[in-house]
């Protein structure tokens, strides 16, 4: 294979006749200009050029080479040029997966008005409860909320999020306010179960050490399978539950739960925007994220403090 870098000078010295003035274009060295063009002689074993002290002609064969290379190289530029240009436009599909409440309650929105200031990009926003394999699945971003394990992906914060511990006026008027962790033994308690282990979530507290998490293993007499549904069930009466804060903060400034022993709430967790981590990310792509980032950054209802 013929390296393009020595056909690039090829074509630049043969189109302005000169040695030097190929070198000023490609902002190399004369010499440089030289070299490349003796290298590609000899790989095509044919005399391209014919120099004098004053100027360089092409000779019959070169000619000829240059008819054939300079279509070839012209499209290569051009294909490079349209695969910048797509990555830097605004337009094309985004896919984007969400945990389902959150991406219809606010994800949602933010596409609407995201698209209406790009009206040629076409969203498609898949809601799911359920882990998503973004490169299997062949998703640009997801919002994952939880503890994010290590790995190659990009993830930022949108929502930091605080488990609270919840129970409606109605439920605490009927069965008594728990005023410590060990009361809760005697409640009827809202659980969530992992779908793919079947496991039911521990509540999290703060630890007796700073930065420490204590973790409660709860007996259940409901259980529910996203946060938004155990918060709804919380507010109807159902039970005592923990949900994120971000899930339970709309629901306690509307009056429909209270907060019980804020003081044993921990920051452990978070919602994020995640992508996979490519050294040139479309632009669309990052702008939507840094328009989710902006838009929940005066968020202050969603964050417990």
């Amino acid at each position: 294979m013929i390296d393009l870098r020595l056909i690039e000078t090829f074509i630049q010295a043969a189109r302005r006749e000169s040695f030097s003035a190929a070198a000023k274009a490609l902002r190399v060295s004369p010499g440089a200009v030289s070299q490349n063009i003796k290298s590609l002689e000899e790989q095509l074993q044919t005399r391209l050029f014919t120099r004098t002290t004053r100027q360089v002609k092409l000779t019959p064969e070169g000619q000829r080479f240059l008819q054939r290379c300079a279509p070839a190289v012209e499209a290569l530029e051009t294909a490079a040029t349209e695969i910048q240009q797509e990555r830097e436009a605004f337009r094309g599909r985004l896919r984007i997966t969400s945990t389902t409440a959150f991406g219809r309650d606010e994800i949602l929105p933010l596409i609407a008005s995201f698209q209406a200031e790009h009206p040629e990009l076409e969203i498609e926003l898949s809601l799911s409860n359920g882990f998503v394999d973004l490169v299997a699945e062949e998703f640009d971003l997801a919002i994952r909320g939880g503890i994010l394990p290590d790995s190659d992906y990009i993830a930022r914060l949108l929502v930091p999020v605080t488990p609270l511990v919840c129970g409606s006026p109605d439920y605490l008027d009927r069965h008594g306010t728990p005023q410590s962790i060990e009361d809760l033994n005697g409640h009827r308690l809202i659980g969530m179960r992992s779908n793919p282990s079947q496991r039911v979530f521990a509540w999290e507290f703060t630890g007796s050490k700073p930065g420490e998490t204590q973790r409660v293993e709860i007996a259940p007499t409901a259980i529910m399978n996203d946060p938004a549904s155990a918060g709804r069930a919380a507010a109807l009466g159902m039970g005592i539950t923990q949900v994120g804060s971000n899930v339970a903060l709309p629901l306690i400034n509307a009056g429909k739960l209270i907060v019980l022993f804020p003081e044993t709430a921990i920051q452990s967790r978070g919602l994020y925007a995640v992508y996979p981590s490519k050294r040139f990310a479309p632009k669309k792509l990052t702008a939507f994220v840094d328009h989710l980032v902006e838009a929940f950054a005066h968020r202050a209802d969603l964050v417990f403090s």
